[in-house]
């Protein structure tokens, strides 16, 4: 009898950790260019093809989501996958930009609206090269580079809400994550997830993404994610 309890909770215990391993599930192998919904575009790109759920954004060039803090200049041309969420969640995207000039991104974004937004994103950084970078607006953006990740080409990244605080993690397999950021934004019950891909200045980019998952949970810690 204790032998069977034994291999009974010892079979349990490994059901929870690869349910907890499994990855989320892939939204894009349900899409095509006449099926998006539930989401839809914000600043539709001139190309986005949904080949064998791989999604391939061609951003024109000077697309860009930022307020600079010196000026005052906004831009909020590129373009965007999303849909509404309410409340707590987890968004998860494997992306593979276009590094081939500066600025070159694809991030996961939350919109609260024209001036309160995060961008969470692998970027050819102006400081840094390819690297993990988060822009968090507040009526003006500012720009954080993290990680460098010189001799990467596709990354993880996750962006997790818990009440009105969002955490920002990335991963170079799916299943290790560091944390990058955890901002707190004003309050709003939805808010409009998904992946931006950008070509801030004159040369246009063609972003891949291979991943993107969204699911309403509430994570036990924001700096874990899990």
């Amino acid at each position: 009898m204790r032998l069977f309890r034994f291999a009974t909770l010892w079979a349990s215990v490994l059901l929870s950790v690869s349910t907890a391993a499994a990855p989320p599930s892939n939204v894009l192998p349900s899409m095509d260019g006449n099926t998006i919904s539930p989401f839809q575009w914000l600043n539709p790109p001139p190309q986005a093809r949904f080949e064998e759920g791989t999604l391939t954004i061609v951003a024109s060039p000077d697309t860009d989501f930022f307020i600079d803090p010196e000026n005052g200049n906004s831009n909020a041309t590129a373009p965007l996958l999303w849909r509404d969420v309410e409340g707590d969640f987890v968004a998860t995207a494997l992306v593979e930009p276009d590094l081939s000039d500066t600025w070159h991104a694809v991030a996961l974004m939350v919109l609260i609206d024209d001036t309160n937004w995060i961008k969470f994103a692998f970027e050819n950084s102006d400081a840094t090269g390819p690297s993990i970078v988060s822009v968090v607006t507040r009526g003006v953006s500012d720009d954080a580079n993290g990680a460098v990740l010189s001799n990467t080409q596709k990354v993880w990244l996750k962006l997790t809400r818990k009440d009105d605080v969002y955490a920002m993690h990335w991963s170079l397999d799916g299943e290790n994550y560091r944390m990058s950021r955890v901002a707190k934004m004003s309050h709003a019950s939805s808010v409009k997830v998904g992946v931006e891909a950008q070509s801030p200045l004159q040369a246009g980019a063609t972003h891949r993404i291979h991943h993107l998952s969204i699911e309403s949970k509430t994570v036990e810690n924001l700096r874990t994610g899990f």
